[in-house]
């Protein structure tokens, strides 16, 4: 699951959604891996980690009335992680497919990004 950004342009500081952020602590605070394997297992630094910790402890009792990430919907995210794993590994599978074979037959297979398009 890749990390939901508002914005990281220009040297600006990374916003993170409170979605991602609840995501991040409700799988420190289930207590199966470590503060380090949370931060590693979502692509974050232990400093960011501190601060979503210390975000969720912040806004705790406004939390506890929105609904809780059930574990139905974390599977089902789960789920589909792996199928767009496997997406992505077919895409790149394609791509080096097509790229061997323009390469063998010497023939352009694919468009050029720059290609016009002819006028009949």
């Amino acid at each position: 699951m890749e990390k939901p950004r508002k914005g990281s342009k220009g040297g600006r500081l990374t916003i993170y959604d409170d979605s991602f952020k609840l995501l991040v602590a409700n799988d420190y605070y289930s207590g199966d891996l470590s503060m380090p394997q949370v931060a590693r297992k979502h692509g974050l630094s232990e400093g960011t980690m501190y601060y979503f910790i210390k975000w969720y402890k912040a806004h705790q009792l406004q939390l506890t009335e929105a609904p809780k990430i059930s574990s139905a919907n974390l599977q089902n995210t789960q789920a589909l992680s792996r199928e767009l794993a496997a997406a992505k590994l077919k895409i790149t599978a394609l791509e080096l497919l097509l790229s061997n074979a323009e390469r063998e037959m010497g023939v352009d297979i694919v468009k050029k990004s720059g290609t016009k398009r002819s006028v009949k």
